[in-house]
Protein backbone atom coordinates (compact mmCIF):
# COMPACT_ATOMS: atom_id res chain seq x y z
CA UNK A 1 0.00 0.00 0.00
CA UNK A 2 1.54 2.92 -0.79
CA UNK A 3 -0.01 6.73 0.02
CA UNK A 4 -0.45 8.67 -3.64
CA UNK A 5 -0.89 12.28 -4.43
CA UNK A 6 -2.37 13.36 -7.19
CA UNK A 7 -2.43 16.91 -9.13
CA UNK A 8 -4.94 17.01 -12.42
CA UNK A 9 -6.74 20.08 -13.59
CA UNK A 10 -8.70 17.45 -15.61
CA UNK A 11 -11.76 15.77 -13.30
CA UNK A 12 -11.80 13.17 -15.14
CA UNK A 13 -8.55 11.72 -15.28
CA UNK A 14 -8.49 13.05 -11.41
CA UNK A 15 -10.94 10.74 -10.54
CA UNK A 16 -10.29 7.99 -12.82
CA UNK A 17 -6.46 7.67 -11.37
CA UNK A 18 -7.97 8.31 -7.78
CA UNK A 19 -10.37 5.45 -8.05
CA UNK A 20 -8.08 3.15 -9.84
CA UNK A 21 -5.57 3.21 -7.97
CA UNK A 22 -7.20 3.29 -4.52
CA UNK A 23 -9.18 0.01 -5.61
CA UNK A 24 -5.44 -1.61 -5.25
CA UNK A 25 -5.08 -0.84 -1.92
CA UNK A 26 -3.69 2.63 -1.58
CA UNK A 27 -4.33 5.74 -0.03
CA UNK A 28 -5.18 8.30 -2.62
CA UNK A 29 -5.49 12.41 -2.12
CA UNK A 30 -6.53 13.95 -5.51
CA UNK A 31 -6.69 17.35 -5.87
CA UNK A 32 -7.32 19.97 -9.19
CA UNK A 33 -5.81 22.87 -7.31
CA UNK A 34 -2.08 23.57 -7.25
CA UNK A 35 -2.19 25.66 -4.37
CA UNK A 36 -3.00 23.01 -2.23
CA UNK A 37 -0.56 20.82 -3.16
CA UNK A 38 2.62 22.01 -0.97
CA UNK A 39 0.02 21.45 2.16
CA UNK A 40 -0.54 18.53 0.78
CA UNK A 41 2.69 17.26 0.63
CA UNK A 42 3.92 17.97 4.56
CA UNK A 43 0.50 16.98 5.60
CA UNK A 44 -0.34 13.83 3.44
CA UNK A 45 3.48 12.94 3.32
CA UNK A 46 3.02 10.92 0.24
CA UNK A 47 5.09 8.16 -1.43
CA UNK A 48 4.71 9.15 -4.67
CA UNK A 49 3.45 12.22 -6.57
CA UNK A 50 1.46 12.30 -9.80
CA UNK A 51 1.52 15.74 -11.89
CA UNK A 52 -0.41 17.15 -14.76
CA UNK A 53 2.78 19.32 -14.95
CA UNK A 54 1.80 21.22 -18.25
CA UNK A 55 -1.17 23.03 -16.86
CA UNK A 56 0.67 23.19 -13.05
CA UNK A 57 3.90 25.12 -14.51
CA UNK A 58 7.30 23.67 -13.63
CA UNK A 59 7.72 26.16 -10.86
CA UNK A 60 5.14 24.42 -8.48
CA UNK A 61 6.98 20.92 -9.94
CA UNK A 62 10.37 23.07 -8.25
CA UNK A 63 8.78 24.16 -5.63
CA UNK A 64 8.02 20.28 -4.14
CA UNK A 65 11.29 19.29 -4.80
CA UNK A 66 12.91 21.74 -2.56
CA UNK A 67 10.50 20.84 -0.02
CA UNK A 68 10.34 17.32 -0.02
CA UNK A 69 13.73 16.53 -2.61
CA UNK A 70 13.38 12.67 -2.38
CA UNK A 71 9.09 12.74 -2.95
CA UNK A 72 9.17 10.33 -6.66
CA UNK A 73 7.28 12.55 -8.93
CA UNK A 74 5.91 11.06 -12.39
CA UNK A 75 4.69 13.15 -14.36
CA UNK A 76 1.43 12.77 -16.65
CA UNK A 77 0.91 15.16 -19.37
CA UNK A 78 0.37 15.46 -23.13
CA UNK A 79 3.16 14.72 -25.34
CA UNK A 80 4.48 18.47 -25.76
CA UNK A 81 5.86 17.97 -22.25
CA UNK A 82 8.26 15.37 -23.81
CA UNK A 83 11.74 16.98 -24.02
CA UNK A 84 11.21 19.39 -20.85
CA UNK A 85 14.19 19.79 -19.28
CA UNK A 86 12.45 18.68 -15.88
CA UNK A 87 11.43 15.37 -17.25
CA UNK A 88 15.33 14.21 -16.98
CA UNK A 89 15.00 15.05 -12.72
CA UNK A 90 11.64 13.63 -12.67
CA UNK A 91 11.27 10.01 -11.26
CA UNK A 92 8.52 9.04 -14.47
CA UNK A 93 6.63 10.55 -17.40
CA UNK A 94 3.43 8.94 -18.51
CA UNK A 95 1.98 10.57 -21.72
CA UNK A 96 -1.40 11.10 -21.28
CA UNK A 97 -3.58 8.56 -22.88
CA UNK A 98 -2.01 5.80 -21.05
CA UNK A 99 -3.18 2.84 -19.68
CA UNK A 100 -3.75 2.41 -15.90
CA UNK A 101 -1.65 -0.45 -15.97
CA UNK A 102 1.26 1.20 -17.42
CA UNK A 103 0.95 4.25 -14.54
CA UNK A 104 0.88 0.83 -12.20
CA UNK A 105 3.89 -0.37 -13.69
CA UNK A 106 5.35 3.57 -13.18
CA UNK A 107 4.23 3.10 -9.67
CA UNK A 108 5.60 -0.11 -8.80
CA UNK A 109 8.82 0.21 -10.02
CA UNK A 110 9.55 3.32 -8.18
CA UNK A 111 8.46 1.98 -4.98
CA UNK A 112 10.61 -0.92 -5.35
CA UNK A 113 13.96 1.17 -5.52
CA UNK A 114 14.53 1.91 -1.33
CA UNK A 115 16.56 5.14 -2.38
CA UNK A 116 12.82 6.80 -4.13
CA UNK A 117 10.04 5.42 -1.67
CA UNK A 118 10.26 7.84 0.93
CA UNK A 119 7.65 7.24 3.59
CA UNK A 120 6.71 3.33 3.49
Amino acid sequence: MAKILILDECPTTRNLLAEELAGEGNVVVSTGKAELILEEVVSFNPDVAIFDSLKYRWALWKEVKNQKPDLPIIICSQPGANGHPHLTRSEGFIMKGFDLNEIKECISAILAQPDLAVSM
